[in-house]
């Protein structure tokens, strides 16, 4: 075996067979990377017939001395239950960041360290994988802790996946939760509907997403217009930006013929000289649904002349990989909460996921806090009402390639802190 840089065209077609590779790991990434002017590697590992069989894409940050910080999100891709690659490629990483001016380095791998169903209870089927956390030890890596919450410096720990394997349209949907299933029955009778965003329709997506931003106080990226589309510009079609939307002439249409067909049922039923008790029920009956649906039009009909025919109720940056389709970021609109877009999104994407023959919908971050006083308890129910079950990765390991120009690193990082401190 060897450790070495790789071109393009060898790493793509490693990270494309499929191996359990993030979406930042994606050669995609690389051209992300670069547009926000950073430095890229693309390293691995290939066997004897000069096969790869590890890689991972490396973003390069200048410190001090002219030394490099060097980070993974979410690498090395390799087999990790095959020890004897994982310790390699360790080794002939270390042995490269000493040749190429490396300061630190970071890795958090895309392992699964425990599986938990939706009440998050641990799964007797999958042990706790603390091998690797072990290896990256030996190697000189210090593990940065089993961490909860989010943080501006790490990758969100814990994950929420739901697994669509063997699924079809109807036995996905019985699988929900009660609500899931009305909320979705809801938005179909509504008649929500969905397409995908361009690049040049994005402030569609950034105006739904700064809006749920400024309501949910969560972190949102210092140019987020910048952050996304470049996202798209990469990316391309392996970025997909579902809009959940409504057209209200159409939902104003529907709603006329279905009180018509009520009234025509009505009126034929009041026309019959016997009516007994069980027709009497059914026209009290009628008359409600009748009364509802006059009353849901006329509010329509106002929504229609302030706001337009068309109201955009949901979206989401969601990535494609070989490996899953991850929901990275979401954005939703309180004022037409009625109706229910996200669940609309969400069960239209699984669908999707289906038919690409894609088994894993994963929601991607949760906090790792599933109390109910949990900063993100009610984003953690959202995903269990759909079925999704939580994985625990392994998290963040670092190690100290340049100990003295490390230490002076740290000295100069701590009196910029300081600094920022006094200012703010």
């Amino acid at each position: 075996m060897k450790f070495a840089e790789l071109t393009e065209r060898e790493y793509r077609d490693y990270i494309e067979k499929g191996e359990e590779s993030a979406f930042f790991q994606m050669m995609e990434n690389k051209r992300n990377r670069e547009m926000d002017k950073d430095k890229v590697r693309l390293l691995g590992v290939k066997d004897e017939d000069n096969t790869v069989i590890a890689a991972c894409l490396f973003t390069l940050k200048k410190t001090v001395m002219g030394k490099y910080f060097y980070y993974s999100n979410r690498g090395p891709v390799l087999d990790y239950h095959n020890h004897e690659h994982v310790r390699f490629f360790l080794q002939g990483l270390t042995q490269y960041l000493k040749k190429n001016n490396g300061l630190y380095v970071k890795l958090d791998p895309n392992w699964i360290y425990r599986k938990y169903d939706k009440d998050v209870n641990e799964k007797a089927d999958y042990p706790e994988q603390h091998a690797l956390v072990t290896i990256m030890e030996e190697e000189g890596y210090v593990h940065q802790g089993f961490t909860r919450g989010y943080s501006r410096t790490s990758q969100a720990r814990w994950m929420s996946v739901l697994d669509l394997s063997g699924y079809d349209e109807s036995t996905l949907l019985k699988s929900f939760d009660s609500q899931r299933k009305r909320n979705i029955k809801k938005a179909q009778k509504y008649g929500v509907e969905i397409r995908f965003l361009e690049l040049d329709e994005i402030n569609i997506f950034l105006e739904l997403y700064l809006d749920t931003s400024e309501r949910q106080d969560f972190f949102t990226p210092p140019d987020p217009e910048k952050y996304y589309s470049n996202l798209k510009k990469a990316y391309g079609d392996k970025i997909l930006i579902p809009l959940a939307y409504i057209e209200l002439d159409k939902y104003i249409s529907n709603l006329s013929d279905q009180i018509e067909d009520s009234e025509t049922k009505r009126n034929q039923m009041m026309e019959k000289d016997n009516k007994n008790e069980k027709t009497l029920n059914k026209i009290g009956e009628l008359d409600k649904q009748i009364s509802k649906m006059s009353e849901d039009r006329m509010q329509a009909s106002e929504l229609r002349k302030n706001e337009g025919n068309i109201l955009n109720l949901a979206s989401g940056i969601y990535f494609e990989t070989p490996y899953e389709m991850v929901y990275h970021s979401g954005a939703s609109s309180t004022q037409f909460s009625q109706f229910v877009g996200p669940y609309m999104m969400h069960f239209e994407m699984m669908k999707y996921c289906m038919d690409k023959g894609i088994s894993r919908y994963n929601f991607y971050g949760v906090s790792g806090d599933f109390s109910e006083n949990g900063e993100d308890y009610g984003v953690y129910r959202f995903k269990r009402g759909f079925n999704a079950e939580i994985e625990e990765l392994v998290g963040d390991f670092v190690k100290v390639i340049s100990k003295m120009p490390y230490n002076v690193y740290k000295v100069k990082r701590k009196l910029e802190q300081r600094k920022a401190a006094r200012s703010n």
